[in-house]
């Protein structure tokens, strides 16, 4: 007889630190597992300490009514869960033993991510005391009850089959803190080379897809086309597109259409994301960082694909509206230093598009600015939502160099840090090499 979607946990320390998607908490001796799970991908995690350990993580695919139970055993020497087998006398024995399981030891899902949505409301209105008139404003902007499917709308089995399958081994998608991609490993915080290699010797490669931003133009260009591609990076996002368009070993599936590897890119921006939200993964975060700066970059591209450009403001404005769950912030996006690399990002994709569909605040606007529309209107709320949640002011109209003068009459020329980089002028003017 089918059951309601249940995981079940086996031999699970008291005061373990478990995680189902973005709910956590520390188990007690009577917690068995958590049942009624929604259909879709979910993602557990655990760890001996809720800070200082390295996290394991699985993703799961709830597929709907099951014979029997999701049944995670934990392993002592190695401090993870391990998924047992349906055909295995353990998993077999606990199948036998739900119903009364289902009387006690088992937290429905909805319960639990209602209650820790509620502790996190009440720690929130005790650290941020405001007025009844800032808490309505804050109300009427608040987060979907479950952001979880928003989330991972773009995350498919395909996707965690090519990231997280080695070549030799069937479908099991897990992952830990110090999982890393080749392009990372040389670079985790505060581990030598030797370190690193140690550390990763039983953690499987992260296969996700190889980003260069050192080289975003085609191997056939030269001269002005380098420097172009170099700028204006949507060639090279049509070129990491048509990489994710060949099936992989692990993937097992035939060639994607173009749309559906187009999706799948979003796919790991939102992967990387969890991971980094759910495990402190280091080389996730960088990878997240390597897309989105492909993707924030591109000039040409907005007009061929505006709805994909709009899915991805998207994709990160619900992503920034979790940047806090993480213990100590993702970083402090509200913080100039901290968050410079984003407002960057996304100063100069403001511009980029301003240049291409042109700026909605002139008049006379031709016919064929309104193809930017939903573009203007989406970076638009994603920018009154940074001002509104963290000061984020607008710097189109900032002066970022000038001329002063001193009380002594001298006048003396002053610019912001990082102006000329980020206009590109002076030492960071790019350098046509003709051929």
């Amino acid at each position: 007889m089918a059951s309601s979607p249940t995981i079940i946990f086996i031999n699970l320390p008291h005061k373990t630190f478990v995680g189902i998607d973005l709910t956590s908490f520390n188990s007690s001796p009577n917690f068995h597992g958590i049942t009624n799970l929604p259909p879709g991908l979910h993602f557990i995690y655990t760890g001996t300490d809720t800070s200082l350990s390295i996290r394991h993580g699985r993703w799961l695919n709830i597929e709907g009514p099951r014979p029997g139970p999701h049944v995670l055993h934990w392993n002592n020497d190695l401090e993870h869960l391990e998924l047992l087998s349906p055909d295995t006398t353990t998993a077999q024995e606990v199948s036998r033993r739900l119903p009364e399981l289902h009387r006690r030891g088992l937290i429905d899902y909805h319960a639990l991510k209602d209650a820790s949505a509620k502790q996190a409301k009440s720690q929130s209105a005790s650290l941020h005391a405001a007025d009844e008139d800032e808490a309505e404003s804050e109300g009427e902007n608040e987060e979907p009850e479950d952001p979880w499917p928003t989330l991972t709308s773009h995350i498919s089995p395909r996707l965690l089959n090519r990231v997280l399958t080695p070549h030799d081994q069937t479908t099991d998608w897990t992952l830990t803190s110090i999982s890393s991609a080749p392009s990372d490993t040389e670079h985790i915080p505060g581990l030598s080379s030797v370190e690193t290699q140690s550390a990763l010797a039983d953690t499987q490669t992260l296969n996700v897809l190889p980003v260069d931003l050192k080289q975003t133009w085609s191997v056939h260009a030269v001269g002005r086309q380098r420097t172009d591609m170099a700028r204006d990076r949507s060639w090279y996002l049509s070129h990491l597109i048509e990489a994710l368009r060949t099936p992989t070993a692990a993937s097992g599936d035939g060639d994607l259409s173009q749309q559906a590897a187009a999706r799948e890119l979003l796919g790991e921006v939102q992967f990387t994301f969890l991971m980094v939200l759910c495990l402190a993964n280091y080389s996730c975060l960088e990878q997240w960082k390597r897309i989105l700066s492909v993707l924030f970059t591109c000039r040409g591209a907005l007009l061929k694909v505006e709805e994909y450009f709009v899915e991805a403001i998207r994709v990160l404005r619900v992503q920034l509206g979790r940047v806090e769950d993480v213990e100590g912030g993702l970083f402090e996006l509200a913080d100039e230093m901290s968050s410079r690399w984003l407002r960057r990002l996304l100063r100069g994709f403001r511009t980029n598009v301003e240049e291409v569909f042109g700026d909605a605040s002139e008049e006379g606007m031709d016919k064929g600015s309104e193809r930017g529309k939903g573009l203007r209107a989406a970076l638009g709320d994603l920018e009154e939502w940074l001002n509104e949640r963290y000061g984020w002011e607008d710097e189109s109209n900032v002066l970022r160099k000038g001329m002063i003068q001193l009380e002594d009459g001298e006048m003396v020329e002053v610019h912001m840090d990082g102006a000329d980089e980020e206009d590109e002028t002076g030492d960071y003017a790019p350098v046509v090499v003709e051929t």
